[in-house]
């Protein structure tokens, strides 16, 4: 099967039809709100450790001709091993499964606070936007930022300047807790200063369109990623906001 056209609609009706529970996340949860954007996939969030729900989806799956993608063809399955994100090419197009998607709360937090919307004609529930929010801010790349600037009522036009102070675990490798902070740092600000000192990962970096809670949000959500790597030794850290 090549790539197939996205159609939104046929790919939710049949996961609806199959009783798959799931929440709509990504471009198409963020066009509920009134930024539409294009997307060349459909994301959704399901539980974990649910097998009616596996059962439904793989059903859905096998109904939706579902040919997972390998990483040869630039698939991937990211996050912890309990909470992969899984890519498919079907008949109607892309859809990418997450289980715990990057700043997200545990699925039943996330069902209970979505909102039902009507996606071509079909009622599914999607992502609220605070959830919503938090996901963004969490994944960090420029088309997240951007979307997270269209969602809020931030001034787009001040650049503002953040700087991070966050503890390093115990005996972790200085280099490699460097180079996994500035990988991620990159995604947020391309021109961003990470170093270590004294058992401490810092960061300088700017950004404009956000607003200084959405800011403090993403330093958060960075921190808690890297401690979950087991290069801090706390999920928290000290955040200095300032005008340029």
């Amino acid at each position: 099967m090549g790539s197939q056209p996205l159609n939104p609609t046929a790919l939710l009706a049949q996961l609806v039809e199959c009783g798959v529970d799931f929440v709509v996340v990504g471009a198409l949860a963020v066009g509920t709100y009134g930024e539409v954007r294009g997307t060349g996939d459909v994301d959704v969030m399901v539980p974990i450790n649910d097998d009616a729900n596996r059962k439904a989806l793989d059903k859905a799956l096998r109904k939706l001709d579902a040919r997972k993608i390998p990483a040869s063809e630039g698939g991937i399955e990211q996050g912890e091993p309990e909470y992969p994100t899984l890519m498919f090419q079907t008949r109607f197009g892309k859809l990418d499964i997450l289980y715990r998607p990057d700043g997200s709360a545990p699925y039943s937090k996330v069902k209970q606070r979505a909102v039902v919307r009507t996606l071509g004609g079909q009622s599914v529930a999607v992502v609220g936007k605070d959830d919503l929010l938090r996901m963004k801010l969490a994944a960090g790349r420029p088309h997240d930022l951007q979307d997270v600037a269209s969602l809020t009522a931030s001034e787009k036009g001040e650049l503002r300047r953040i700087q991070l102070t966050m503890k390093l675990l115990d005996g972790v490798a200085e280099e490699w807790a460097h180079d996994l902070t500035a990988a991620r740092v990159a995604l947020f600000d391309e021109r961003a200063r990470v170093w270590v000192q004294e058992g401490y990962v810092k960061v300088d970096a700017r950004r404009s369109g956000l607003t200084d809670e959405q800011l403090q949000l993403w330093a958060q959500s960075l921190a808690e990623r890297l401690h979950g790597s087991e290069i801090l030794a706390e999920p928290a850290c000290e955040a200095e906001i300032t005008g340029i």
